[in-house]
């Protein structure tokens, strides 16, 4: 299991374990940046109980929370293919819910990177296809879709200096048996 693929899956379980969490982050994940459809369309169902009034998202602290906003979300329209089990993996797959936002900031990296791999597939494929026309049209738009998203992602491309110089190696190879050191003595 991946890094992405368990940060999913604890900030789905902090949400379960304390659901007052939705509003610190609801602002900022949407159900999109999920990878797994399935984690998608369980946010989704979280977000829309929320928004319907559900008494356990109005919770802080560390109010036990009701059972009925496991078994409602997991019996949600939205989460058809959700099992119980699933959603209990889910909660202990959270190791602290407090950490909620530091998960939800993974999620959320880790969208930046498939929509950055995506848009950069796509202007590789125009390259080809504009160098194969004659053209630039296509391969300028997708670049500038990804300087747009660098914009928008505040990381704007920065040139990196070369390392000074190449760090010397401490011993040559071995030679008809013995080291050589750097000086030239010969065993």
């Amino acid at each position: 299991m991946t890094p992405l693929i368990q940060a999913e899956q604890a900030v789905l379980g902090a949400v379960f374990l304390a659901p007052g969490q939705l509003e610190r982050l609801s602002p900022w994940l949407r159900p999109e940046r999920f990878s797994r459809p399935v984690h998608t369309a369980l946010y989704a169902a979280m977000l829309t109980l929320r928004a319907d009034g559900h008494r356990a998202s109005k919770a802080q602290g560390s109010i036990p929370v009701p059972v009925s906003w496991v078994t409602e979300t997991v019996a949600s329209k939205h989460t058809r293919s959700l099992t119980a089990s699933y959603a209990h993996t889910l909660i202990s797959a959270c190791p602290r819910p407090k950490h909620a936002v530091v998960y939800r900031r993974m999620v959320l990296e880790g969208a930046i990177h498939r929509s950055v791999a995506r848009h950069a597939m796509r202007l590789h494929q125009a390259t080809r296809a504009d160098a194969f026309r004659g053209g630039v049209e296509e391969t300028l738009r997708h670049a500038q879709v990804l300087a747009d998203l660098a914009r928008r992602w505040d990381s704007e491309p920065r040139p990196v200096a070369p390392p000074a110089s190449a760090p010397a190696p401490l011993a040559q190879p071995l030679v008809s048996g013995c080291w050589l050191m750097s000086a030239g003595n010969a065993c």
